[in-house]
């Protein structure tokens, strides 16, 4: 764990955007001494929230990684893009087979899908997941919301979904076992 200590995840932040700490002073809108103070690799001062808020803002970095590290917020982010992504695509994936039943123009022809590429497809499910992560974190979502979600969800529809991508990915044709 590289990024243990506050004044750690500050000297990584500085070093790896080259920044100085006069520059880290102008973005947060701190003092250089505070900031100094902030980073000492021994005795280093912790600042109070005000500080932290103007910190993760000027940086741009988030609260959370700034206080806890790359561990929490690593977590916290991958639920919310697991989250995101799987009620998107589900509602793409939808709306395709809704389309695929009425079968009333095709789906695929000049290499586009319902007349979008695989780039304007995957844009618009990024997009909308985006939005939609942003709603979560207006709405206040909680880590222990999204484990929930998360443990919600049927082992076996994954390990399903996980088999079927493999073999679509090795262009293997799935039969379907129900016929």
């Amino acid at each position: 764990m590289e990024d243990v200590t506050f004044s750690t995840r500050l000297r990584k932040l500085r070093d790896n955007n080259g920044w100085t700490t006069a520059e880290m002073s102008y973005r947060s809108g701190l003092p250089k001494r505070s900031l100094e103070k902030y980073m000492l690799r021994d005795g280093a001062s912790l600042p109070g929230y005000d500080a932290l808020v103007s910190m993760a803002k000027g940086f741009g970095v988030s609260l959370d990684w700034l206080v806890f590290g790359s561990d929490a917020a690593g977590e916290i982010i991958g639920l919310i893009v697991e989250r995101c992504a799987t009620e998107i695509s589900q509602q793409i994936f939808e709306a395709l087979m809704a389309e695929l039943r009425a079968n009333e123009r095709p789906l695929l022809k000049n290499g586009e899908i319902l007349n979008l590429t695989v780039e304007e497809w995957a844009y618009t499910i990024g997009h909308e997941a985006a939005e939609l992560a942003r709603q979560l974190a207006e709405k206040g979502v909680t880590s222990e919301e999204l484990k929930l979600w998360q443990a919600s969800r049927k082992d076996i529809l994954v390990e399903t979904i996980n088999t079927r991508f493999q073999m679509i990915k090795s262009g293997k044709r799935i039969v379907n076992e129900k016929s």
